[in-house]
């Protein structure tokens, strides 16, 4: 008994945590566009929308090209808000090469799957801190210092 009540209470926990776009309520056209076009709210994007916007470009586009349209959509999605100096280049370039990893068939299924490692903790897995959160990071591509990111995944 208890030990069902515990796998619940776990249960709800994990899902009431669950990482979430708070774009969800747009299909992936609407999402883009928006975005894009820079009128998403900033509400709807969160760093799952961040995820979002990166798994879409992926499964679109090569690699460098969908690489290109999310740096340049986030900076200038950042720029349009009066907030420029939030864009961190490196991080950027990190997720998309790491979704770009990946071989779910749906970001849905990315997400349940991986949501419990999409956090600045696997970037450490692979910068150290003090790399990450350098200005040179910052503003151009830094490769990782601790271990080389997994290749992209072949579809």
């Amino acid at each position: 008994m208890v030990g069902n009540r515990q796998d619940k209470v776990e249960s709800h926990l994990r899902s009431a945590m669950a990482l979430q776009p708070a774009s969800s309520a747009l299909s992936d056209a609407e999402f883009l566009a928006a975005f894009h076009a820079c009128t998403l709210p900033p509400s709807c994007f969160r760093h799952a929308d961040h995820l979002r916007l990166a798994w879409l470009h992926v499964h679109q586009h090569p690699l460098e090209i969908a690489t290109a349209r999310v740096c340049n959509g986030i900076r200038a999605y950042a720029t349009h808000l009066g907030k420029p100096d939030l864009y961190h280049e490196t991080m950027t370039v990190a997720w998309v090469r790491l979704i770009a990893s990946h071989d779910e068939l749906t970001f849905d299924e990315f997400l349940e799957l991986n949501q419990h490692r999409l956090t600045a903790d696997l970037l450490h897995r692979f910068w150290s801190p003090e790399r990450l959160s350098s200005n040179r990071a910052k503003a151009e591509w830094l490769a990782p210092d601790r271990m080389p990111l997994p290749p992209a995944s072949c579809r």
